[in-house]
């Protein structure tokens, strides 16, 4: 696998939340944690299940069914919408904005993927969640606190050190400062951290392979496996990731932050990138961790659109507003359930 050390063309500045706002924000996650129930008995069980073999296709060349039911006279966008694996519930009134926004990102020529996942309830939003894209700068956040989480709370890499490099990168996409902390830690942290919190290989033969590139490929679900596992650590209050949390909630780009303004928190990491070159792709995504008012939530937005910032707020904007309708419909309509438990399927696998 040849590693790409592409930089982001980091070229759009917006301005940061002030620093007080972390500690708002580390509260927030402790009181949802608790309301979300422990960690280890509602969702972490439900990324442990067994992946199947998946059709992936890469977002610049793949082949979409038109999913069921949408409805006469509805935006039909080209790939499947659904809830819980259920691309019937697509349909719904309920998640017609967010039909409606996919539809319009698409008909400017654009190919996204999406997988949202109600922490509390498990129900999940995606939209072609198993086509792959290039993250850009999106990644670096999964790995920082990768870094945080396996080394420094380890004690085998001095915290104030590892600060030094994930202030830049977190909160300006430093791309020098990435490169030169991965280069020099490697990434077998990272490895060992997407295993941990069972994320799938996505387009590669393996995690480590996955793991391996200093900006890969990668499918919103894997996306948001990885900030399901990073909420864990972030809501635990262990560790530094009270440090990590203040630099995600201070993140200088940020569409999911923009969607959404200040009616909810937000931590997550953006990845942009302006033209077709070389081993990149153009790109603009964004994901991360949701501070919902019914309860957290992880998204993960991954777009082939060269840097459009505005189309993917959008988006975000339209999933926020769906999520909560969609966890309402869900419980309408009895899902199948995973092998001894009463939550809604696990999503966040391709299994579903």
């Amino acid at each position: 696998m040849i590693k790409r050390q592409v930089p982001d063309a980091d070229s759009r500045r917006r301005h940061g939340l002030p620093y007080g706002f972390a500690e708002v924000a580390v509260a927030s996650l402790l009181v949802a944690a608790a309301y979300c129930g422990a960690w280890t008995c509602s969702i972490e069980p439900a990324l442990h299940a067994p992946a199947a073999q998946d059709a992936r296709g890469s977002a610049s060349a793949r082949q979409v069914e038109t999913p069921q039911g949408q409805g006469q006279g509805a935006p039909a966008p080209k790939g499947k919408l659904a809830i819980d694996g259920d691309a019937s519930l697509s349909a719904a009134p309920s998640v017609a904005s967010l039909r409606q926004a996919i539809f319009d990102f698409e008909a400017r020529g654009y190919v996204v993927g999406i997988c949202a996942r109600d922490l509390r309830t498990g129900v999940t939003i995606t939209y072609d969640a198993d086509a792959d894209f290039y993250t850009a700068s999106a990644i670096k956040g999964p790995y920082v606190i990768s870094v945080f989480q396996e080394l420094v709370d380890a004690g085998s890499l001095d915290a104030a050190d590892a600060y030094h490099y994930a202030q830049p990168i977190i909160l300006n996409s430093d791309n020098g400062a990435y490169v030169a902390l991965s280069d020099r830690l490697g990434r077998s942290c990272f490895s060992a951290w997407l295993r941990q919190g069972h994320v799938e290989a996505g387009a590669y033969p393996s995690v480590d392979a996955y793991a391996a590139p200093h900006y890969p490929h990668s499918t919103a679900r894997q996306l948001a496996q990885e900030w399901a596992h990073a909420y864990a650590y972030l809501a635990s209050g262990r560790g530094h990731s009270a440090t990590l949390l203040a630099l995600l909630a201070n993140r200088t780009v940020s569409p999911i932050r923009d969607a959404l303004g200040e009616k909810c928190q937000t931590l997550s990491k953006a990845g942009w990138y302006p033209v077709d070159e070389g081993i990149a792709d153009p790109a603009t995504n964004d994901a991360g961790i949701v501070m919902g008012p019914r309860g957290p939530y992880v998204v993960a937005i991954l777009s082939n659109a060269p840097e459009d910032f505005d189309a993917v707020e959008g988006i975000a904007a339209a999933v926020d507003q769906a999520l909560p309708q969609a966890v309402d419909a869900a419980s309408c309509y009895p899902r199948k359930r995973t092998s001894g438990s009463s939550r809604t399927p696990n999503c966040l696998s391709t299994s579903s």
